[in-house]
């Protein structure tokens, strides 16, 4: 009972080391790349997706069997700096790289790049997700805003109706010109009203917006 038991754990190991291990792509000497776990030819803009998707990858030289990695992702990088607007590296920061290869502090470069790189994910990370919270808030109060201009402007029309038709029954009555000029205050004071809450309601979207670019 205990052998099937040990073939079913093995296996299940087999397959997470398989799910776990970085996708072999093989460069032909036509230059061409192949993802071996799709069965199919792929360019340099696939090998960016796989990077974009933190997909491990080992790039292979078919004839050699040389990892060339570096190569090709050096590549893609000279390919993406000699574009002027799409540069990363400016002038000084590839003098001082090319300067830091004859440093005798040459070997803390990369853990130093690499470090400063994480660093500046994470900060990026969390610049995306504070500005998607002050778009979920903007959306939120706006369609607060929106709901809440609606109801006054409903309890506007409806307080102008019942004051047309007040004054479609008008007589010469004092009473009744009385009531009409208090339901013309009353629209006033509701007028004004409504002007203050979406002067509120402005300045609320202004600190949230200002909060959400810092």
């Amino acid at each position: 009972m205990s052998k099937p038991t040990t073939k079913k754990a093995s296996d299940n190991e087999q397959t997470a080391s398989a799910e776990s291990a970085p996708i072999l792509i093989k460069k032909y000497p036509n230059r061409r790349l192949y993802n071996t776990a799709t069965s199919s030819y792929i360019v340099l803009d696939d090998v960016i997706e796989l990077i974009n998707s933190d997909t491990p990858f080992i790039i292979q030289d078919k004839k050699t069997g040389d990892d060339i990695t570096r190569s090709i992702l050096n590549q893609i990088i000279f390919e993406k700096e000699v574009k002027p607007q799409n540069f990363h590296f400016s002038l000084e920061v590839q003098k001082q790289l090319i300067n830091m290869y004859s440093d005798t502090y040459s070997n803390m470069v990369p853990d130093y790049l690499t470090e400063s790189m994480r660093l500046f994910k994470e900060e990026k990370n969390k610049m995306t997700d504070a500005w998607g919270d002050a778009i979920n808030k903007n959306t939120q109060v706006a369609m607060e805003f929106g709901q809440n201009i609606a109801r006054q402007n409903i309890e506007f029309f409806n307080q102008s109706l019942q004051m047309f038709n007040q004054q479609n029954d008008l007589t010469e009555d004092t009473t009744t010109a009385e009531s009409s000029a208090k339901n013309t205050e009353n629209l006033e004071k509701k007028l004004a009203s409504m002007q203050d809450e979406l002067e509120k309601l402005q300045k609320q979207l202004k600190n949230i917006q200002s909060k959400g670019s810092k």
